[in-house]
């Protein structure tokens, strides 16, 4: 129950009374005997010492300080902080109170909160240590503390944790200490490619900042691996641990709230590993919308998206997002034979306490089963948390002073052809919402470089070619020294087979950043369609130093030294192309070559 960063709402504790305590009899309750044991099951996981609510509720003292604020969060419903309204499909780890319990904080504090007898309190309850599952297999930490402003916009930024693996593992569970109260939330990433680590060292600070996460930095395989306070440990269900290779980074997207006062952020992440693998890979589905335009004093603006479900699977969770004007977020699934089944129904948003929620039973939805999303606006000044008074216009934007409305689904299709299905439905609503998401922020800022990228991106998703070399000439006229906007107009012009001017782009974009694999990769290309093979193996080489999982700059540096008459050199490259890519017959082929000419 904590009043200060996540709780209680700005002026509802104000002037506490008795208005909420019930008028009926009294009931015989006292604190060790009723009043403890409700307290040690619903609120001193977070109200105890060293864990993120501002005070203790573990003594009679503590509970009597706050007594009435108790009674007035409780009754309200503020206090277990859980926003889903019943339904009859449960989520895992549901905080609510029944109304009888809600009566023995009212019916206490009507009575003078009394103290009851000692020897009647409940036996103290054990707590974990300061991790949940005990000691962590592998625990790692930020390698330098990153101080939140005072004051300001609020923070985007991400932070690159070396991970120190010599073999892969897979993560059964893990838990995440920000050591701060100004993380608001936060997203696990991984990179392989080393370029999160490279944007890192150009930030003067810990980090790198922005919402603009690089492309070789990934969510585990269909998990949301997300956090908010309070949300403890996660874990996998059985049969669907994600993996963590060696030489990968932790890339940790964090949101941070100016608290008025600097604050130190000292990010650290515990992983529990399993000797069993991922049997079955679920999937991430978004829902959201894009085009929120609030007028000041709107009190009831609707955004929607939906989703049709173009295999059978099963819901194993849903996450919620919108902001401080978000009021009711809803989510339900029309069957094909058009019954209507919730899946998600929040009453009364809160910003401070958004989370994802797993159910308890996966929930199963037939192909052809439409998800929809129903996100409810209040921008008046009747909201008690609109951060504008007097209410202002507010648009879709990620600052949360602007508003968004996301929902997403993690599924589990029952089928490797419905894995299909859903991987081809999911790319088709990447694209869209990429181009209406970028063209979003170039509203907000139409010199977002960026964001002319992101929007090149997905018109070559969609086959716009054309639109798509405009994107990329905007975004090198923009941000000359962004190197993506290089390596990109690099390749739409390599597309067009405009070779001269494509071999220029990818030499700007190497040059901005050497650590640019890609770049490397792309003039090996051309260097070898010229016939330039010692220069194609420079670049190729290049590729494959700076990203040792590149295929592709593998098989062509072992091809290109087996044409050299090289062949010690082209074994072990081909050796290594053949194992990542075992379809590829020409590699297959030149192996077999390589290994008699080396004998």
């Amino acid at each position: 129950m904590d009043t200060d960063s996540h709780g209680w709402g700005r002026g509802l504790v104000l002037g506490i009374g008795m208005s909420l305590i019930s008028s009926q009899a009294v009931a015989a309750v006292a604190f060790h005997e009723d009043v403890e044991p409700l307290l040690q099951t619903h609120c001193a996981g977070c109200h105890r010492p060293g864990q993120s609510a501002p005070f203790s509720l573990l003594t009679f003292a503590d509970a009597a300080k706050h007594g009435r604020e108790i009674a007035y969060v409780t009754a309200r419903r503020y206090m277990p902080p859980w926003l889903p309204a019943p339904q009859s499909e449960e989520f895992v780890g549901e905080r609510r109170l029944t109304d009888p319990e809600i009566e023995v904080f009212q019916s206490w504090v009507k009575a003078g909160m009394p103290e009851g007898d000692p020897a009647k309190a409940p036996k103290p309850r054990e707590w974990p240590g300061e991790w949940t599952l005990g000691k962590p297999d592998l625990i790692v930490r930020m390698p330098v503390a990153y101080t939140v402003p005072a004051a300001g916009r609020d923070v985007y930024r991400h932070f690159v944790i070396p991970v120190p693996l010599e073999v892969a593992r897979n993560v059964a569970a893990w838990e995440f200490h920000p050591h701060s109260r100004a993380a608001h939330h936060a997203f696990l990433r991984v990179d392989q490619s080393g370029e999160a680590r490279r944007r890192d060292a150009l930030d003067s600070e810990p980090g790198f900042p922005g919402m603009d996460t690089p492309m070789s930095v990934r969510s585990p395989d269909g998990h949301f691996a997300s956090w908010q306070p309070g949300a403890g440990v996660r874990r996998s269900p059985p049969g669907l641990a994600w993996r963590l290779e060696p030489g990968s980074d932790l890339v940790v997207q964090t949101h941070l709230k100016p608290l008025g006062k600097p604050e130190p952020l000292e990010i650290e992440v515990g992983f529990y590993f399993t000797d069993q693998a991922a049997t079955n890979r679920p999937v991430k589905v978004a829902l959201a919308n894009y085009s929120i335009d609030l007028a000041p004093g709107i009190t009831n603006a609707i955004a929607t998206d939906e989703y049709r479900i173009p295999a059978d699977a099963e819901v194993l969770g849903i996450l919620p997002h919108t902001h401080y004007l978000g009021r009711r977020v809803e989510a339900h699934a029309q069957l094909p034979d058009g019954t209507l089944k919730s899946l998600l129904l929040i009453p009364a948003w809160d910003f401070n306490w958004q989370g994802d929620y797993t159910y308890r039973t996966p929930v199963f939805l037939p192909a052809g089963s439409v998800v929809q999303m129903r996100i409810q606006f209040d921008n008046s000044a009747a909201n008690p948390w609109n951060p504008s008074n007097p209410p202002q216009r507010v648009r879709f934007g990620p600052n949360t002073t602007d508003e968004m409305a996301e929902l997403w689904l993690q599924l589990l299709p029952r089928t490797a052809e419905g894995q299909k299905a859903f991987e081809k439905s999911n790319l088709e609503r990447a694209l869209r919402d990429s181009i209406l998401f970028n063209q979003e922020r170039l509203r907000i800022d139409p010199k977002d470089g960026a964001a002319y990228v992101n929007l090149g991106r997905a018109y070559l998703g969609q086959r716009r070619n054309t639109a798509a070399f405009q994107q990329f000439k905007t975004a090198v006229e923009v941000s000359p020294q962004l190197d993506e906007a290089h390596y990109y107009l690099g390749i739409a012009h390599r597309m067009k087979g405009e070779n001269a001017e494509a071999m220029a782009s990818f030499r700007r974009a190497v040059a901005l950043n050497p650590g640019h694999a890609r770049g490397h990769g792309n003039l090996g290309m051309l260097e070898l369609q010229a016939g330039h093979l010692e220069e194609a193996a420079v670049e190729f080489a290049a590729a494959l130093k700076l990203d040792a999982t590149d295929s592709l700059a593998c098989a062509s540096l072992g091809l290109i030294r087996l044409q050299q008459g090289r062949a010690e050199e082209a074994r072990p490259l081909l050796e290594k192309a053949a194992k990542m890519d075992p379809a590829n017959a020409e590699v297959a082929n030149a192996l077999r070559v390589a290994r008699e000419r080396a004998k």
